[in-house]
């Protein structure tokens, strides 16, 4: 019996096994777990910063809101250029292209970019929200514990990760011609898993379009290149293979695969070291495993798995000879017995107080922010943390007599549908309120 949701029923559009090529909108960003009511500490734009999540060398990551028009709120990552970034011009072209590329994208187990572009000068990428954690985070978190990720479950989360490459590679642009877009960055800290067991591959700062030169330098994270990519060579879409290939064998052992003391050693190590023996660290294994990490692996790109479909499906055929069908909701499990609540919460005690080089609002912003949307927060579902923050003295507010009328509203809507007269009802009513 297998694990995955039947078709027609809830959960089955998150699943793409048979159609890896195909559009797939993942529509869970849409119903999000319930998050806490953090307060805004800044604005940008029509965005709520909520806290920053993370700072790199060319940009900062917060954790967002925005709210529609009918009250309802969707969180999300607002990724900014850096300020002292933002007159080089080769980043942020690097920057935008990143943007200009993932926005066209729509499957599920892409991380959707919403748009990108300015705000007040300042350039920005607003995208899809994963609350999880890092593949590469799962892996060391195991090796601690001098343990391996269950191989289904690692088999699995390559096997999707497969499936967004071959979206990927073979995605169109207007007029439906291939952008042939090559991610050039496959790495275990590309590849998010949500605490509800989805699988996202994001980051395409440095991926390449056929309409791009694919041999400017030696990009990425050098333990993950390919070997023709260490070279700066003409790379395609079997570089990314390779790369997932050392995904899968650091997955599957708890061991970095191509990580030297040095740069010259690990490049070294790319494109010389012989294919390691994986049944060697792991005998328990099936063996068909030991060829598919092997095939990745080749050096020669035409000995190498020749599409990311072709890959995903020979990880999931061993799932499926070894009786593994791996659902969303066994590695979510997996994820529970590895983070505790406390580890979960989007936004720890110190990047909830985060406003990087966003100007925080002062206290008396932050009120009129909370009373502009006092009625946007009643009507979002959120699991609160702290109390709400008073509104404004002489803020506009439901007043006591207003709030008893309505009740006895009610009240009367009952009675005249338990059969009582409506009049008699009325009477009642406005005796109640004197």
């Amino acid at each position: 019996m297998s694990d995955y949701p039947e078709a027609g029923t809830a959960g089955a559009d998150l699943f793409d096994d048979e159609a890896d090529g195909a559009t797939v909108v993942d529509t869970s960003f849409w119903n999000q777990p319930k998050v806490p009511d953090y307060p805004a500490l800044a604005h940008f734009g029509r965005f709520e910063i909520l806290g920053r999540i993370a700072r790199g060398g060319m940009a900062e990551v917060y954790l967002a809101r925005e709210w529609d028009e009918h009250g309802k709120a969707r969180h999300l990552v607002v990724k900014r250029v850096l300020p002292e970034m933002r007159n080089d011009e080769r980043l942020l072209r690097m920057f935008l292209d990143e943007g200009n590329v993932a926005v066209r994208l729509y499957h599920q187990n892409v991380c959707h970019v919403y748009e990108c572009g300015e705000i007040d000068g300042e350039t920005f990428m607003a995208l899809e929200w994963v609350w999880g954690v890092s593949l590469h985070s799962v892996i060391e978190r195991m090796a601690a514990r001098d343990a391996c990720i269950p191989w289904p479950v690692a088999v699995e989360l390559c096997a999707q990760i497969a499936s967004a490459l071959q979206y990927v590679h073979h995605a169109k642009g207007v007029g439906g011609k291939p952008l042939s877009i090559v991610h050039r960055d496959v790495s275990p800290h590309n590849v998010m898993v949500s605490w509800t067991g989805a699988v996202k591959l994001l980051d395409f700062g440095i991926a390449k379009t056929s309409s791009e030169h694919t041999t400017s330098g030696t990009v990425g994270k050098y333990g993950y290149m390919s070997p023709e990519q260490a070279q700066s060579q003409p790379i395609d879409a079997r570089s990314d293979l390779f790369s997932l290939g050392v995904v899968l064998y650091e997955a599957l052992t708890s061991r970095a695969l191509y990580d030297r003391p040095t740069l010259l050693a690990t490049l070294t190590a790319v494109v010389r070291e012989p294919v390691p023996s994986l049944r060697a660290e792991r005998p328990e294994l099936p063996e068909p495993l030991e060829h598919i990490v092997g095939r990745a692996l080749a050096k020669d790109p035409t000995h190498r798995f020749q599409s990311a479909g072709e890959m995903s499906a020979a990880l999931r055929q061993v799932l499926r000879s070894n009786g593994h069908l791996v659902s969303q909701q066994r590695v979510a499990l997996f994820l529970d017995g590895l983070y505790d609540e406390e580890e979960k919460k989007p936004l720890n005690t110190g990047s909830a107080k985060l406003t990087g080089s966003f100007k925080a609002l002062t206290d008396e912003g932050a009120l009129a922010a909370l009373h502009v949307n006092e009625e946007l927060h009643a009507s979002f579902d959120h699991a609160l943390e702290d109390p709400p923050a008073a509104p404004p003295a002489g803020a506009p507010g439901r007043s006591r007599a207003g709030t008893i009328a309505l009740y006895l509203a009610f009240v009367v809507l009952a009675l005249v549908m338990a059969g009582v007269g409506a009049g008699v009802a009325l009477l009642l009513m406005r005796g109640a309120l004197g």
